[in-house]
């Protein structure tokens, strides 16, 4: 072939490109090519369907309620059948994460994959929590993948009502003294969970809509006890009880089953939440209240924020924010029309690409560039592993980093360069195209992105291997 740099660009296998690259885990051969035909539309017909089943290496795994059954035996004996627990959660992470990565791997919708990650990560259910960890991957399946399109109330209240978080946020001790139990002894009413729903669940960090400082609290002290009293009583059943019974739980079939209300220690009497009386009803109250807290305009605006800033850029443009924020009102809160709009946004198409791509994001889009469709997750496990990247390996709300100084820093990036030079020199070993090789590689998996400086690296290598060493060290693909 002609080693001739295009001297005209295609808009719309740009806009494939970026669709692939930015949205998605990165292209496969020819997949730019009739993605082109409409962009938009291949990313919006990714987004699953009600009552979709989950992805045939998801099924059969553990729920949230079997590890806790387990997790509260081990408590119960202690000792050795502690430590054998510990050990087995441990070996679940790695062997859970190894099929979860399957989806992103193998599958036709890695831009269903990439929101599934920015949600998870959102509400920080990581395996490095020694409370929350055996549930991690539970958490996903149970509450992110489910309601993935439906709105942020039923996210937000199944993840509120999931054992990871009850248990890590030490509601099920919560007790309040305006209650049967607690009238005759001192309450112990926890905050924990009340100021992680108003803070990273809903307004951020500083109580505002969380697109810049400065901006004023929204929310104060008697909204965060008022909501920690409305929340006493949900916790987790003990494993010795029956099926749940509360109706609150019956009517919502998205819901971990390992939730109960306890009414003998909910507080009692009316509570003034967000500006708003609520009437005493029991554990209609906390439901109610998140209810309202998911349709503030401002709660909408800082969940528009933060996709805009986990897909497109640190400082995403105002006018996708503003895209986002509509997609989500229209929709009346519900995160399928947040994540059509991400879709559909001309602005969320700028094609200057400017995230840094994780170990994960790396490790998926070499393999895609490839059309390799391993079944062997742990591999790619062990790989994002080495590059500094565990399985669910976060702390907290908002999950691992996504900054480029964290990934960029000189050791990380050696070690980068490193494994995807390795991965090229196997895959292309005994192919005798020499640099044509990397230049195909690159316009069929980057297509216009491919900038002229890089092409001319690429076709000065020694051969193929070095060719698409050097593509996997560009720029335009250390980024999306």
């Amino acid at each position: 072939m002609a080693l001739t740099y295009p001297t005209e660009i295609s808009q719309a296998r740009l806009a494939a490109a970026v669709a692939a690259t930015r949205f998605g885990y990165g292209a496969r051969p020819g997949e730019i090519d009739w993605i082109a035909d409409d962009p938009a539309g291949w990313l919006i017909r990714q987004l699953p369907e009600a009552g979709e089943e989950p992805p045939p290496a998801l099924q059969g795994l553990p729920s949230s309620a079997e590890i806790w059954r387990e997790m509260s035996a081990a408590r119960a004996q202690g000792g050795a059948a502690l430590i054998a627990f510990r050990q087995k959660v441990e070996e679940a992470r790695w062997s859970e994460a190894a099929r979860h990565i399957l989806p992103a791997a193998r599958g036709d919708a890695p831009f269903r994959e990439r929101l599934v990650r920015f949600w998870v990560e959102f509400f920080g259910v990581g395996a490095n929590d020694p409370v929350a960890g055996p549930f991690a991957h539970a958490f996903e399946r149970e509450v992110i993948r489910p309601n993935l399109m439906r709105r942020y109330y039923d996210m937000l209240l199944a993840a509120v009502r999931h054992p990871a978080i009850l248990l890590t946020t030490g509601n099920t001790a919560s007790l309040a003294k305006r209650s049967p139990a607690g009238r005759d002894r001192a309450g112990d009413l926890r905050l924990d969970l009340a100021e992680r729903i108003l803070g990273p669940y809903a307004f951020g960090a500083v109580g505002g809509a969380g697109v810049g400082p400065g901006r004023d609290r929204v929310y104060g002290g008697p909204d965060v006890r008022a909501l920690a009293e409305m929340l006493t009583g949900w916790g987790v059943r003990p494993m010795e009880e029956g099926p749940p019974s509360a109706p609150a739980v019956e009517r919502a079939p998205a819901l971990p089953t390992a939730f109960r209300f306890e009414p003998r220690v909910h507080a009692e009497g009316p509570k003034y939440f967000l500006g708003r009386n609520y009437p005493e009803a029991g554990v209609l109250e906390a439901e109610a209240a998140l209810d309202a807290l998911t349709r503030t305009p401002v709660v909408g605006r800082r969940l528009a924020f933060e996709m805009a800033r986990w897909f497109v850029a640190d400082d995403p443009p105002e006018r996708l924010v503003d895209d986002l924020t509509a997609g989500y009102a229209r929709n009346g809160g519900a995160l399928g029309g947040m994540a059509a709009a991400l879709a559909a946004s001309n602005a969320a198409f700028e094609p200057s690409l400017r995230k840094v791509k994780r170990p994960d994001d790396l490790a998926l889009s070499v393999l895609r560039a490839f059309g390799d469709r391993t079944t062997d997750g742990a591999a790619i496990v062990g790989a994002i592993a080495a590059l500094g990247q565990g399985p669910m390996d976060f702390e907290g709300p908002l999950g691992a980093p996504t900054s480029a100084n964290h990934w960029l820093e000189p050791g990380r990036f050696l070690d980068r360069f490193e494994w995807t030079t390795g991965e090229a020199v196997r895959r292309l070993a005994g192919d005798s195209s020499g640099p044509e090789a990397g230049i195909r590689l690159g316009f069929d998996v980057l297509g216009p992105l491919v900038s002229e400086q890089t092409f001319r690296r690429l076709a000065v290598a020694l051969d193929a291997g070095e060719s698409a060493a050097l593509l996997f060290a560009s720029p335009e693909f250390q980024t999306r």
